[in-house]
């Protein structure tokens, strides 16, 4: 008894053996080759788009008409492309929109639609010619699976990712496709257990389980199980670390288990593997060791570190303002918070956590990150090293037990820290240029991302229609952007202060989710209140939530934005005016805000949306 039309064929002559083998790695080939097919299908589609672009543009460059159009029907044609590309934008704002259940967010419709589609492809695949042979279909369908593990492994890279530079894309943007392609691997792969389990249980073979060919694929397939749990959004936030560590050390083991489990797939795995120590070795020689010194914001949780970087690499950091770096702390820097032979100071060689670069020096080689201290083991180190820099400060020169141990950076007091970097998707960014009006949004130390790129699209574009608007907890949460990079007298910066002052509650859901810093009560604290109460006296004519004059009143301040009205505001001015959009902040905070965006995009209006992150 097999399952639906499939039987258990036994007693295969060696000829049907070797027949079966032969349709099953060409299967598993073709599986493997049709992963460049979308890659091919939009390079054409863009190749043709440009064809016809520089035709459109070579005939309004003065080639000969020889019959004059007629207006209605060149009316007719405009009216025709509009409408079309309405309804281009509006498909792809409804492919982008989140796929919500219970609460949480399970991914966008384009990457469901996709996977979908993809599964469906790759089961035909596994299921085509087997015939009414149950263990064809039962290994087809791991074969089929396995063949996906190099694209798999392709789309995770930072460094050296092919299709980034193929499909101009950034590593964030083509690693959401790097999650649809595991997660229909498997599916595959489950339906690959489910039917050996099913034969070993009708067969009264269930001993072939302890057998260590069958036991190492059952691991394999417990293990990339383990590695999806821990790259869900839930628990990734819960602990970077878990995740980071599981994902690291399962993306190595997984392929040997595999090697060892079925011969057939060792040309897969092999291959794979070879991806991943490739991205490893680039990404080490990418690593540069910087010196940081470090600085508590008072009155908040946050770390300030500012990092000298080789002139040699710098100017790729200039070149990207709101690129992120992966942070390491070297066993040298460790050693003044932990005993070397620990396991806490073993697992800092797996921690490598992403900080977005706040601001590059115009003139000396260092980066700036702002870090916030959530409980987690690097940001705790981050901020016992900001600890030791004040108490540095306080005491005499000379050397005490409280000193940094670390050769060459002893009297300075800074600090050696690896960075890697730098890497994130505003190099792939629009021209902002070509837009009418700019919204940046940020919430919390989302604006160590939306700061650096309100200055770049400032300077590039003098005359351009920006508009910041900055949510945080306490006013101590801004000092470090208000006092250092000048935005305190823009008038296109709105801040508001949405923490619990002087008996007001809380503006919404998504203030719950900026995390707790103290209520600015250190002395640059003290200084953000002045600063405040002294623009609240030279803009007396302003709301709360009207134009600029009022924003930095102690209404308007106290309370969270009204992001509808601060959208409506951007799109009001002209139907035909582009407006980019992009926010950086809680979950929460970036949906409300796409929601508002939405109405108008269904509107027709032509609007690029950016939301940037690293959960997912």
């Amino acid at each position: 008894m097999g399952l639906f039309n499939y039987r258990f064929i036994e007693g295969l002559t060696e000829a049907e053996k070797q027949a079966r083998r032969r349709a099953l790695d060409n299967y598993g080939l073709a599986a493997q080759l049709s992963d460049l097919l979308p890659v091919v299908l939009i390079l054409l589609y863009r190749l043709t788009k440009w064809v016809v672009k520089e035709r459109v543009d070579g005939s309004a460059n003065g080639e000969y008409a020889a019959v004059p159009s007629s207006p209605v029907m060149k009316k007719r044609r405009e009216e025709g492309v509009r409408s079309w590309s309405m309804r281009k934008r509006r498909l792809r704002w409804w492919l982008g929109e989140d796929v919500v259940a219970a609460g949480h967010v399970y991914g966008q419709r384009d990457q469901w639609i996709v996977g979908v589609v993809w599964f469906l492809w790759l089961a035909v695949l596994s299921i085509k010619d087997t015939g009414e042979d149950y263990l064809h279909l039962t290994k087809r369908f791991g074969i089929v699976a396995v063949s996906q593990y190099p694209l798999q492994y392709l789309l995770s890279l930072k460094s050296l990712n092919p299709f980034s530079y193929l499909l101009k894309s950034s590593h964030e943007q083509v690693n959401r496709w790097h999650r649809v392609s595991a997660r229909v691997t498997t599916t595959l792969l489950f339906i690959h257990a489910a039917l050996y389990l099913n034969f070993y249980i009708q067969n009264n073979r269930l001993y072939r389980l302890g057998v260590p060919l069958v036991l190492a694929g059952v691991v394999a397939f417990f293990s990339l199980n383990l590695m999806l749990t821990t790259a869900l959004r839930p628990v990734r936030r819960f602990s970077y670390r878990l995740f980071f560590i599981t994902h690291l050390l399962l993306a190595i083991s997984i392929p040997f288990l595999v090697l060892f489990h079925a011969a057939p797939a060792r040309s897969y795995m092999i291959q794979a593997l070879l991806v991943f120590f490739v991205d490893l070795i680039s990404r080490k020689m990418d690593t540069v060791t910087g010196h940081a010194k470090f600085e508590s914001i008072p009155g908040t949780n946050l770390v300030k570190l500012s990092a000298a970087i080789p002139h040699v690499k710098i100017n790729r950091f200039r070149g990207s303002p709101g690129s992120h770096i992966y942070l390491s702390i070297p066993a040298a820097a460790r050693a003044t918070f932990q005993d070397p032979t620990s396991i806490s100071h073993l697992l800092f060689e797996f921690l490598f956590n992403p900080f977005t670069v706040a601001s590059v020096g115009e003139q000396e080689s260092e980066v700036t990150m702002i870090a916030r201290h959530n409980g987690g083991p690097m940001t705790a180190a981050l901020g016992h090293y900001a600890v030791l820099a004040k108490q540095q400060q306080q005491q005499p020169p000379s050397r005490s037990a409280n000193s940094l141990s670390i050769p060459d950076a002893r009297n300075e007091g800074k600090i050696p820290l690896n960075i890697e970097g730098p890497y994130g998707s505003v190099t792939h960014f629009p021209n902002f240029g070509q837009f009418d009006r700019v919204l940046l949004v940020a919430g919390g130390v989302g604006a160590t991302f939306t700061v650096p790129v309100y200055k770049s699209v400032v300077a590039e574009n003098p005359n351009a229609k920006v508009k910041m608007v900055w949510s945080v907890r306490t006013a101590g949460d801004a000092t470090w952007a208000l006092l250092r990079e000048g935005l305190m007298d823009d008038e296109n910066v709105q801040i508001y202060v949405t923490g619990v002052t002087e008996g007001r509650t809380r503006g919404g859901v998504w203030d719950q989710q900026q995390q707790d810093g103290g209520e600015g009560s250190g002395a640059e604290g003290t200084e953000m209140s002045r600063m405040f109460r002294r623009r609240s006296g030279s803009n007396s004519g302003g709301s709360g939530g009207g134009g600029t004059g009022g924003r930095f009143t102690s209404l308007h301040n106290r309370q969270r934005p009204d992001l509808r009205r601060v959208v409506d505001e951007m799109f009001r001015h002209g139907q035909e005016e582009k407006v980019a959009v992009v926010v950086c902040g809680p979950e929460e905070m970036a949906r409300e805000l796409r929601e508002y965006v939405g109405v108008w995009v269904r509107r027709g209006r032509v609007v690029w949306f950016h939301k940037e992150g690293f959960g997912f």
